[in-house]
């Protein structure tokens, strides 16, 4: 079984990187770009709560998100494709509205892609 690694950046996520400090942006870029080296699932802290199913890729203060996608293709090959899809890129700002985490789950609604609710713990 063959695997090939893409990385896809959304649109806001490459807006938001071009405003970046160079040495942050390159960081962040060289990073992304070894996920396509390894197991992108395995490489980066996984997020959970509402993120849970992304991941957080670190550079100083600022984070990535990303989410991986698997596709088997239907042509008789046994190729798995994994696309990187970088969500979000910023800073982390805990409480923040402009908080890259906050960031990224507002994206992904509006996208319309599924998130996880938080579970509400017993007490």
């Amino acid at each position: 079984m063959r695997r090939r690694v893409t990385v896809q950046w959304t649109s806001p996520a490459k807006a938001k990187l071009a405003t970046l400090p160079p040495k942050i942006r390159r960081a962040l870029l060289e990073k992304t770009n070894r996920l396509t080296t390894c197991d992108p699932r395995k490489a980066h802290k996984p997020l959970t709560g509402p993120l849970r199913g992304y991941y957080s890729i670190k550079v100083s203060r600022y984070r990535a998100i990303y989410t991986v996608r698997e596709e088997t293709l239907a042509n008789g090959d046994t190729l798995l494709l994994v696309q990187v899809v970088v969500v979000a890129v910023g800073l982390r700002k805990a409480g923040d509205r402009r908080d890259v985490y906050a960031l990224a789950e507002r994206l992904i609604r509006f996208a319309g892609m599924e998130i996880e609710k938080p579970r509400r713990r017993r007490t």
